[in-house]
């Protein structure tokens, strides 16, 4: 008995704020064509609209679409001026994550021959960090990664896909929780015991960052506000696990705990 044709499933569209239907529409659109890429079965494709109200942003529009492969999520997002900007340069980079995802075998193959395996796209379209004050910052989102240990490689992939500027994740040789981060030319891997033969492995140019800072929740916002990094990576004295703090764009603060 041949098994009944799965139906594909119906992008939901959640907007924020003042976003125009015919926006709306284009953006389900594109997002519907970019998902013909590939005729597996994808659950929960879910596009996010944002408008902000502030007259200090530069850029107050935000596109974000994401689905799940294979239970992994893929993730792209954008910022612009207007929202069919932001629509538009974020559907490419979500078309080439997902393409990626789908052939993903042979994209690791890709990155031992030094070709393009990541796509070469430039850096997303970040909206600059609103200057709230300190008094009123807060922890507004709290994430928990999840995933099984990896290695510094497949952590890398994963942060390519999610469309993220960093990437908390276990070293699957080590153990310990690591972040990953990408900048110019290559990407950098903070850990608190190197592993020189693994970094040794990886088909792209990484460096080694520092290890996490001991201290708890409080003394890592301290030193998040002191400075000017995007992140603290800091291990909890509580757990003994790493975390990371980080900026977000709205001005507060976000927290990514390990599963």
């Amino acid at each position: 008995m041949r098994d009944e044709p799965i139906e594909p499933v119906e992008p939901v569209l959640v907007a924020h704020g003042d976003v125009a239907e015919r926006d709306q529409a284009a953006a389900l659109e594109k997002f519907r064509e970019a998902l013909r890429v590939t005729d597996r079965t994808l659950l929960d494709p879910v596009v996010r609209l944002t408008h902000h109200t502030d007259p200090a942003r530069e850029r107050r529009d935000h596109a974000e679409m994401s689905v799940l492969v294979d239970g992994r999520p893929v993730r792209a997002h954008a910022s612009a001026p207007s929202m069919r900007e932001a629509i538009d340069a974020a559907i490419p980079r979500f078309r080439r994550r997902l393409e990626e995802a789908v052939e993903r075998p042979r994209a690791l193959a890709l990155r031992h021959r030094d070709e393009a395996w990541h796509h070469g796209d430039p850096p997303a379209s970040r909206p600059p960090v609103y200057p709230r004050p300190a008094e009123e910052r807060r922890i507004v989102r709290r994430k928990t990664f999840a995933l099984g240990p990896q290695t510094i490689e497949d952590a890398i992939w994963d942060l390519e896909v999610l469309d993220h500027d960093f990437f908390l994740f276990v070293n699957a040789s080590t153990g310990e929780e690591n972040v990953v981060v990408r900048e110019a030319g290559g990407y950098r891997v903070h850990q608190a015991t190197p592993t020189p033969e693994e970094l040794d492995r990886v088909g792209v140019p990484i460096g080694v960052g520092p290890g996490p800072v001991h201290t708890d929740l409080e003394g890592a916002t301290e030193l998040l506000d002191e400075g000017d990094a995007p992140f603290v990576f800091f291990v909890d004295p509580g757990t003994g696990r790493g975390n990371v703090l980080y900026r977000r764009y709205d001005g507060h603060y976000g927290l990514i705990t390990p599963g």
